[in-house]
């Protein structure tokens, strides 16, 4: 099966189970202590509350999800194994105080078996018993479901039906609030099929969780106490990456010997068709044995893993109108496109390169998501610029980290990798990577030492300068940057939104503007307005809590409201 098949064979399956079948939700999420969408609940969080009415008891869907930074951040292993992602789409269903535990159980089981034909002897199923201290009661009626479908499949529950604790087995969404146990289902990919569950929860590339079916019935109190809650649901996730890899990897389970890997589905290979294309070389799908020691070929594939699920993560996220910055989730997004190019260098791609990508992207996630398509110049403009920003400075930073080397062969210190980040854009997950291949360590604590000295720094510059608002002002509203096509870096019409005096220093705030701001060590585009027929030169574009444009050192009054260009 081609990963389109999986895919829509899996939301066919639940339409015929009377589910609505949603969109995905943008990768920017609702809650804002996320810093990504990052599961296929998110969206459905209010439900679970009680603070929503689901308009349907029954839905699923496949849902965009980025895990890079905060709690959830797979960034740093993506490359070095086969199975992590900073992108990924969940296949989910739920359930909304509708079916519970027998159902959710028996057509999964349906699903895997007799849609996708899975050999059910790989397959194990966990359930929640818990141990010394963990939270509620052996999950007896999962366990009695798994039992009926086992014994039914001629197969013994004592062997395929293993009890798991708190870490593996029970949801919480957090201290408080909603939770209940759940029920993995694992695969033996080992190539006689016979570890007869010993592999489970071992953390084994060889024994997969494939899916995750949580049954959320309890809620966890303040005084640490758990009741059961008045309504009961179901939500499912399943990685579609791992599934279809299996599916590719085994050769629809005809063939276990090889180890699995995600990367072998049809989802990377128009990706890596691409790569070889640019760089003349080919994928070979090695894994590295040790991440500090790295054979070429080993770099080779690590690199093909890397620039193939990072463009993934930076097309989807553009899409959703997140972008690369030095804030939060877009300082992320420009972690991992930087990593990206890093990397890149490793194949000797010429520069530019990572941002032809996008049209690999748009010709395997694009009929799925329509949003690529919809914002497909936007995404390479933006991909494109960054890229450029980060070669013009990268080969520069090597150099230094090419004399620091040289110079401490003990490792790179906190203030050197603080300069490498600080003047030559190299995040600290970037100076680590060049460090372990050089066998060095980094000075983590140093770095972050010298972070917060610039943060102190910059709250006391903060205080020196305050800018204010202009008398009569409706309050200031952050700039949309609209300058990534050249038809508006001349002419462009807009209107004067606040005039903000600060000193000997005036500031012109608008709606949108051309020009870049001053952040993240590249200066501020200049240029002119020209406002009642008269020209003013832009000294430069800053930000200061809201974008706004400084104008060169002289006194300026005007109206809001007037159209300059």
């Amino acid at each position: 099966m081609t990963s389109s098949e999986i895919r829509q064979s899996f939301l066919d399956f639940f339409k015929s189970k009377e589910h609505a079948i949603v969109p995905s939700v943008s990768l920017l999420p609702d809650s804002p202590n996320l810093l990504f969408t990052n599961a296929g609940m998110n969206q459905f969080v209010p439900y679970f509350l009680g603070e929503r009415e689901a308009y349907h008891q029954r839905l699923a869907n496949t849902q965009k999800c980025i895990r890079a930074g905060g709690k959830h951040n797979d960034l740093e292993d993506v490359g070095f194994d086969t199975y992590h992602h900073t992108f990924f789409e969940m296949l989910g269903n739920w359930s909304f105080n509708d079916y519970f535990k027998k159902e959710a159980i028996s057509w999964a089981w349906e699903l895997l078996t007799e849609v996708w034909g899975f050999p059910k002897e790989r397959l194990y199923a966990t359930v929640y018993k818990p141990g010394a201290g963990d939270p509620a009661e052996f999950d007896q009626e999962a366990s009695d479901c798994w039992s009926e479908i086992f014994i039914a499949e001629g197969m013994d529950p004592k062997v395929h039906l293993i009890h798991g604790g708190k870490k593996d087995n029970f949801w919480m969404m957090g201290e408080t609030g909603p939770c209940g146990p759940c029920s993995e289902i694992h695969m033996d990919l080992t190539e006689k099929g016979d570890t007869r569950g010993s592999l489970v929860n071992s953390e084994s590339p060889l024994c997969i969780e494939i899916w995750n079916l949580v049954f959320i019935q309890l809620i966890a109190a303040d005084d640490g106490s758990y009741r059961p809650l008045p309504s009961r649901h179901v939500d499912t996730g399943m990685g579609f990456e791992r599934v279809a890899g299996i599916i590719a990897s085994t050769k629809n389970f005809t063939d276990f010997s090889r180890p699995p890997s995600n990367y072998e589905s049809d989802l990377f290979k128009t990706i890596f068709g691409s790569l070889a294309e640019m760089c003349g070389q080919s994928y070979g799908g090695t894994v590295p044995k040790n991440r500090q020691k790295l054979s070429d070929e080993e770099k080779r594939d690590c690199s093909f893993r890397v620039l193939a699920d990072h463009i993934r993560t930076l097309c989807c996220a553009i899409a959703d109108g997140i972008l690369p910055g030095n804030e939060g989730r877009n300082y992320v997004l420009r972690r991992i496109l930087r990593r990206a190019v890093l990397w890149g260098r490793r194949l000797d791609l010429a520069p530019g390169s990572f941002s032809r990508l996008v049209d690999s992207v748009l010709d395997t996630l694009g009929p799925v998501f329509p949003e690529l398509g919809e914002q497909q110049d936007v995404i390479r403009k933006v991909i494109l610029a960054e890229e450029s920003a980060f070669d013009r400075t990268i080969d520069r930073g090597l150099q230094v980290i090419d004399k620091i080397t040289t110079k401490n062969k003990g490792g790179i210190g906190g203030k050197d990798a603080f300069l490498l980040y600080d003047t030559y854009g190299f995040p600290l997950d970037l100076t680590q990577v060049v460090a372990r291949e050089r066998n060095m360590k980094v000075d983590t604590e140093g770095f972050n030492k010298e972070m917060e000295k610039q943060r102190k720094r910059a709250r006391a510059a903060r205080k020196k300068d305050v800018i204010a608002v202009s008398d009569g002002g409706t309050g200031v509203v952050a700039t949309q940057f609209v300058g990534y096509g050249s038809d508006a870096l001349k002419n462009l019409e807009t209107e004067v939104r606040e005039v903000i005096q600060s000193n000997d220093r005036t500031y012109l705030v608008f709606p949108e503007s051309p020009f870049y701001a001053e952040r993240g060590g590249q200066v501020g585009d200049t240029g002119e307005v020209v406002l009642e027929g008269r020209r003013i030169q832009i000294m430069d574009r800053i930000m200061r809590d809201n974008a706004c444009i400084r104008l060169k050192s002289i006194p300026w009054k005007t109206s809001r409201g007037k159209r300059p260009r």
